[in-house]
């Protein structure tokens, strides 16, 4: 129907307005015709309050700092080794501790929260519970309370990212959505850089009691979200099956989406790992391999903000498919150029940029692929990037070993060419 604030007027012969639909009612159904679908569009196409935008600043800001705790570990690791007599196998373990206990517990984390309707606790206590585990690292006893705190730090993440990614994914108009994740996540990858700053920050003198220290950020975002993070619409559109259903009900578009996450992980995770040592081998110093990475995990966040933005425009399914088909022959180049100069600097950047450029688009495409259930697959599509390329890892290192570092970058460079032809057989929402 034809909202009541609007009045249409007609001017007769004698000067006089009168209100169609008194004097002249078909004509009025005729201008209602007209105008209806105009006002539909308006209605479909809402602008975010100021309030919402508050609210999903917060959560990236948050997003930030709990992401500065996911590489805590290896910048403390020299003076572990030393004060607390672990060694490197120990280190490994407690790396592996903490990010399975995020990966694979975000998608149960969020199907709990898209159940229940609530979970908004979830962002403030997860960001928390984060800092608390890397604040404990300098100051608990033995690896077993080293386990514990990384368990910990585990768990914060794996209760913060589903929730979050949610409610900024519910927060922001449907027309902006991957726009909105662009910031978010991209807020993420900011932090994943500047943890091993902190790091810096905080011991004074080698000593590792001043970790308690990196437990204040997380304290302050966890104060703010509980003040203006959005509230979730509640339990009404949510899906009331078990995980299993859920799961079962949607394997058309999990199957074919979730191979596409495990080919982008398991390249992009494979660069993370090896880049550095590859750089050397190519003739770079250590510090200049160090900074190949630095530039390649710039290029990922550029590439992963410019790729949500142009999700909007181009299409979500255009996007993925496009970073994935470019990434590959700057991969290759990578693993085939026999000396480090400006041909290497450039692969790696580029190689950041397009490898990073699907990620976003990915998520948001999974959260509207599965409407009912938007934490479940923000858990599983950022979970599993995390939990799928860390699986891949030791195996494509013991190939390295026997074939040469370059030929498995070169190779692993190939593998976006099977997840954009996957892409292919993801089923459209109706709502896109």
């Amino acid at each position: 129907m034809l909202p009541t604030a609007l009045r249409v007027h007609n001017l007769t012969t004698d000067g006089q307005s009168h209100v169609l639909g008194m004097r002249e009612p078909s004509r009025l159904r005729g201008v209602t015709q007209v105008l209806e679908p105009a006002v539909g569009r308006l209605e479909r196409s809402p602008r975010a309050s100021w309030a919402a935008v508050l609210g999903a600043g917060a959560l990236a800001l948050a997003h930030t700092v709990n992401d500065s705790y996911a590489y805590i570990l290896p910048p403390l690791l020299p003076l572990l080794l030393a004060q607390a007599g672990l060694t490197l196998g120990m280190g490994a373990a407690l790396v592996a501790i903490q990010q399975l206990a995020s990966a694979f517990l975000q998608p149960m984390f969020g199907h709990w929260a898209d159940r229940s309707g609530e979970g908004r606790w979830m962002a403030c206590v997860g960001v928390l519970l984060s800092g608390c585990g890397a604040a404990a690292l300098g100051v608990v006893p033995g690896f077993a309370g080293l386990g514990v705190a990384m368990l910990a730090t585990g768990i914060g993440s794996a209760l913060f990212h589903p929730m979050s990614a949610a409610l900024v994914a519910q927060a922001a108009p449907p027309r902006q959505r991957a726009f909105w994740m662009s910031i978010y996540i991209s807020a993420g990858n900011f932090g994943l850089g500047i943890g091993p700053l902190l790091v810096g920050l905080v011991l004074v003198q080698g000593d590792l009691r001043g970790t308690w220290l990196l437990g204040i950020p997380a304290a302050i975002a966890a104060g703010l979200l509980w003040r203006v993070a959005p509230v979730p619409p509640g339990a009404s559109g949510a899906s009331r099956a078990s995980l299993i259903g859920v799961l079962r009900g949607s394997w058309r578009v999990l199957v074919p989406l979730i191979g596409v996450v495990a080919v982008r992980s398991w390249a992009s995770t494979t660069l993370v790992t090896f880049l550095p040592t590859l750089a050397n081998q190519r003739g770079a110093p250590p510090s200049e391999a160090a900074q190949v990475l630095t530039v390649f995990l710039i290029s990922g966040a550029i590439g992963g903000f410019a790729g949500g933005a142009a999700a909007d425009r181009l299409g979500r399914d255009r996007v993925v498919i496009g970073s994935l088909l470019l990434s590959v022959p700057f991969g290759v180049l990578l693993g085939v150029l026999g000396e480090f100069g400006p041909a290497f600097w450039l692969a790696a950047a580029a190689s950041g940029v397009f490898l990073n450029g699907s990620w976003i688009s990915l998520t948001v495409r999974g959260q509207e692929s599965v409407p009912g259930s938007i934490a479940m697959m923000s858990g599983l599509m950022l979970g599993l990037s995390v939990g799928l390329g860390g699986i891949a890892v030791t195996p494509f290192g013991l190939v390295a070993e026997r074939f040469g570092l370059g030929s498995v970058i070169a190779a692993t460079a190939c593998l976006p060419l099977l997840g954009a032809l996957m892409m292919r057989f993801v089923p459209h929402p109706r709502s896109v």
